[in-house]
């Protein structure tokens, strides 16, 4: 399968742990969104990631209402903790928590096998695929109508290779990894 970075929503109040994780998330190729050091500030974002990394403790605050509605709009998220784990309310019992200072690779490991899990569900979605991809041109590119020409780009790539019968199953990945594609090879030219 093909890499996909993540757009990952970091909260972590602790400047020295918050910089070192978003330069090693940043090294691993993923897309740090903050890190916040305030929970209201970040819950504004929970619609653009695809998951995230949450201290659970938070200035004077918990982070479990951000969890809350990371769980509502199924971003997969893991826990950071330099505190009891067992002080985590049991609704999140099946969610994963990591002690503090914890590396990066493993955290974004386990993300994006989440976010795998969560995406495989709707894999064969195709109207679900061209929205994703119309979103993550727009995020790549300076304007909608160079974004537009990319995604366009991608269809035909698409329906030419469709054509051919080299559709795989996993319609949302393998459209995502040939808009990727189409972005590397004509993408940056129009961002010169």
């Amino acid at each position: 399968m093909t890499f996909e970075p993540l757009r990952i929503l970091l909260v972590e109040d602790d400047f020295f742990i918050a910089e070192t994780l978003a330069r090693e998330i940043r090294a691993e190729g993923d897309a740090v969104v903050g890190p916040f050091s305030d929970i209201h500030e970040a819950i504004q974002y929970v619609g653009l990631v695809q998951a995230a990394i949450l201290d659970v403790l938070v200035q004077d605050e918990t982070s479990f209402s951000l969890a809350d509605s990371l769980i509502y709009h199924e971003v997969p998220f893991i826990f950071l903790t330099d505190s009891d784990p067992r002080l985590i309310p049991v609704r999140f019992a099946d969610r994963h928590i990591y002690a503090k200072p914890s590396p990066a690779t493993p955290l974004l490991h386990d993300l994006h096998q989440q976010h795998r899990a969560i995406v495989s569900q709707d894999g064969t979605n195709l109207e679900a695929a061209v929205i994703e991809m119309i979103h993550r041109a727009r995020d790549l590119m300076p304007n909608e109508q160079s974004a537009d020409r990319i995604v366009e780009g991608t269809l035909l790539r698409a329906i030419a290779e469709t054509k051919d019968n080299r559709m795989e199953d996993d319609i949302r990945a393998y459209m995502l990894s040939l808009l990727y594609d189409e972005y590397r090879q004509r993408g940056r030219l129009c961002l010169q």
